[in-house]
C-alpha cells in the first residue's frame, strides 16, 4: 500500500502555516511524487482539508460537495502518486471516537492506501494558553480560573462543539493508539521553532528533500493578545502536572526515530 500522510495537529502548532504551504506549493511537492488533494478542501484557496474532518465529525460546516473520505480516495488513485498528504488540525478530534478512525482506515485501506498520521506536541502550559487565548476568537466565553481549573483537573478541556483539546498527552496517545491500526508519528513544535523551524520538520517527515523548505512560507495565525501574569502562573502549574507526560512522548518518538535508521 501506498502511504497518505494525515497531518491531524494538534491545534496552534503551525497548523495553518503547514496547510498554506502544502496549498501553494502543489505542483512542486508532485513533482517530487508527493501529491496534495484537492478533495475534502473547501475551496481551491483553502489551505487544509477540513471538510474531511468535519464530515467524520458529523460538523454542521461540512459540506458534501467539498469532498470526503470517498472523493480523497478517488482523487488519489486518479492521480496516482507515490505519496500523497492532508492537513486538518481538527481531525484529532477523533481520540474520542474509534468508530470514526476505524471507518476511515477502512476506506483508505480498501482504495490502496496506508495512513501515517503526523502529530505535533506543544510543551502544556504554553499550549494550553495558546488555546485559551484564540477562544475568543472562536466566540468560547470561558473565564481562565474555571478553563484552568477543568485542564488540571481532568487533563483536556471540553469546549462548546462536542470536542476535546488534549493536554495530558499521554492520554491523548493512548487513546488514538488503541483507536487506530495506523502508524502514529510524534513531533515536537518546540523543537522545531528552536531549530529547524515547523515547515523544514514537516518536510523531512513526508521523506522529501530539505531544499523545498526554502520555498515561500508564511506564518499565519499567530496569537495577538497579551498573556497576563495570571496565564503565566496558570501556564506553570499546568507543566508541573503534565510537562512529563509531553517529555515522555517526545522521548519516545526520539527513540523511535532513531532505532528507523
Amino acid at each position: 500500500m501506498r502511504q497518505l500522510f494525515i497531518h491531524i495537529g494538534t491545534h496552534k502548532t503551525g497548523t495553518t502555516s503547514i496547510q498554506w504551504y502544502l496549498n501553494r506549493h502543489a505542483r512542486k511537492l508532485r513533482a517530487y511524487g508527493t501529491y496534495v488533494p484537492q478533495a475534502g478542501c473547501p475551496s481551491s484557496r483553502s489551505s487544509g482539508h477540513h471538510n474531511i474532518a468535519w464530515t467524520l465529525l458529523g460538523n454542521s460546516r461540512a459540506n458534501p460537495s467539498w469532498g470526503g473520505v470517498r472523493e480523497l480516495v478517488d482523487e488519489l488513485n486518479r492521480a496516482n502518486p507515490v505519496q500523497g498528504v492532508i492537513s486538518a488540525e481538527d481531525l484529532e478530534f477523533l481520540v474520542d471516537r474509534p468508530d470514526e478512525i476505524a471507518a476511515l482506515e477502512a476506506e483508505l485501506r480498501a482504495g490502496g492506501w496506508a495512513p501515517v498520521y503526523l502529530l505535533y506536541l506543544r510543551a502544556p502550559g504554553p499550549y494550553a494558553i495558546s488555546l485559551y487565548q484564540e477562544f475568543a476568537n472562536q466566540n468560547i466565553d470561558v473565564g481562565f480560573d474555571e478553563y484552568l481549573n477543568r485542564v488540571l483537573a481532568d487533563g483536556y478541556y471540553e469546549p462548546p462543539g462536542n470536542c476535546t483539546l488534549f493536554v495530558d498527552f499521554n492520554a491523548f496517545v493512548t487513546q488514538w493508539r488503541a483507536a487506530s491500526q495506523g502508524d502514529l508519528r510524534i513531533y515536537s513544535y518546540d523543537a522545531a521553532t528552536k531549530g529547524r523551524g515547523v515547515i523544514p520538520t514537516f518536510i523531512s517527515s513526508l521523506g522529501l528533500p530539505a531544499r523545498l523548505a526554502e520555498l515561500r512560507q508564511r506564518r499565519i495565525n499567530v496569537a495577538k493578545s497579551a498573556v497576563t501574569d495570571e496565564m503565566r502562573a496558570g501556564a506553570r502549574l499546568i507543566d508541573d502536572k503534565f510537562g512529563e507526560a509531553y517529555r515522555r512522548q517526545i522521548s519516545a518518538a526520539l527513540n523511535v526515530a532513531a532505532h528507523s535508521f
